[in-house]
């Protein structure tokens, strides 16, 4: 279930001013991949040995991913990437990590075989999990 009451405080703390400015760029990304994407990984990991899966979660400071084996071979395998794109001619309706030398920052989700170009930078925890879900019953859709 999602938090609203997160939702809320943040949406009106932004209109409101922060006291802290949040840090811009590769810091804030890298943050919440240890942060958010990390721990939302660990979490299924834990529910996915359960249902009898090995479960491998890895991650660095760009990127951090999980992967599903079953009967010892690769059933499915999800990651969170760090991305950099330079500015372009035309802006973004928001562009929220964008540093310095004006590249922009996102987190997005990536398969084995593909990127999904989904940008999940202001993603929770729960989110992430519904991600993954959605994206995991597609593959097995498909592939089984």
């Amino acid at each position: 279930m999602s938090d609203w009451r997160a939702e809320l405080r943040d949406l009106l703390s932004a209109t409101e001013g922060e006291k802290e400015p949040k840090p811009k760029g590769p810091t804030r990304v890298r943050g919440f991949i240890s942060d958010v994407v990390v721990p939302s990984f660990e979490e299924l990991a834990e529910e996915l040995q359960e249902h009898d899966r090995d479960v491998e979660v890895e991650h660095g400071e760009r990127s951090a991913f999980i992967r599903l084996l079953k009967d010892g071979k690769e059933e499915f395998f999800y990651e969170v990437k760090i991305r950099s794109y330079r500015k372009l001619e035309f802006s973004f309706p928001v562009v929220p990590l964008r540093d310095a030398e004006g590249k922009t920052y996102r987190a997005e989700i990536h398969l084995r075989d593909r990127p999904l170009h989904q940008d999940v930078t202001d993603a929770s925890k729960d989110d992430l999990i519904r991600y993954f879900l959605y994206d995991y019953s597609r593959h097995l859709r498909w592939h089984h």
